[in-house]
């Protein structure tokens, strides 16, 4: 399967790019600057490709094409207003209407908790959860088959391989390692297209806990 990721280095998308790699995917990892690539050199499989979410979309399109999959995880450099909307919500709509464009069949999503309901979540990142509420309402509608992860609080702690997925979850918190488990693992299970879920950490393995989405 050829897979494009989108924030390949950054500190979420790293560790979906090595899962790829482990699992003997050819990836496509999408750079801001090409000067990151060195981050990824010795990973089998895995191409560097410059794929700015905020630059001409026009390219972005040739990127993706003779991608069967796009999984994002893309962010915003810091939670000002400014940023969070260039990256977090126009950048975001920007790649999923190239991946459209491109004829890309799958598009994987890296959101937030309570991103489908900001006004619940925690004030200080209000910004970012309203503006990938409004990317995500865009992938709804699009043309792709889409999933959705809504991921707790972050952390760069060590994978436990163990979370809960549902629908929604009370708050929680899920290391990024594990998160990139997640959103690998929703390509091979039929359950996770055109919806969205939460993910925290949790007492399953990853497979059994999306295979048991309702």
């Amino acid at each position: 399967m050829q897979v494009t990721v989108l924030g390949a280095t950054g500190r979420t998308g790293f560790h979906v790019v090595r899962l790829l790699a482990a699992r003997g995917h050819a990836v496509k990892a999408g750079l801001r600057s090409r000067k990151r690539a060195e981050l990824l050199r010795g990973i089998e499989n895995v191409k560097p490709v410059l794929a700015d979410v905020t630059a001409d979309p026009a390219d972005l399109v040739e990127v993706l094409k003779d991608s069967d999959v796009v999984i994002t995880t893309i962010g915003a450099p810091d939670p000002e207003p400014e940023s969070v909307n260039l990256v977090d919500r126009d950048g975001a709509i920007t790649a999923i209407r190239a991946a459209e464009e491109a004829g890309v069949a799958r598009f994987v999503q890296l959101s937030a908790q309570f991103a489908d309901s900001p006004d619940q979540g925690n004030r200080l990142v209000r910004s970012i959860l309203l503006a990938k509420q409004i990317s995500d309402s865009v992938l709804q509608k699009s043309a792709l088959t889409w999933t959705i992860v809504r991921p707790g609080t972050l952390s760069d702690g060590p994978a436990t391989g163990r979370v809960k997925a549902a629908g929604h979850l009370e708050p929680g918190r899920i290391t990024r390692q594990d998160v990139a488990a997640v959103l690998v693992g929703t390509l091979a299970e039929p359950l996770t297209e055109n919806r969205g879920f939460d993910v925290v950490s949790g007492e399953f393995p990853v497979a059994p806990a999306l295979a048991a989405l309702d």
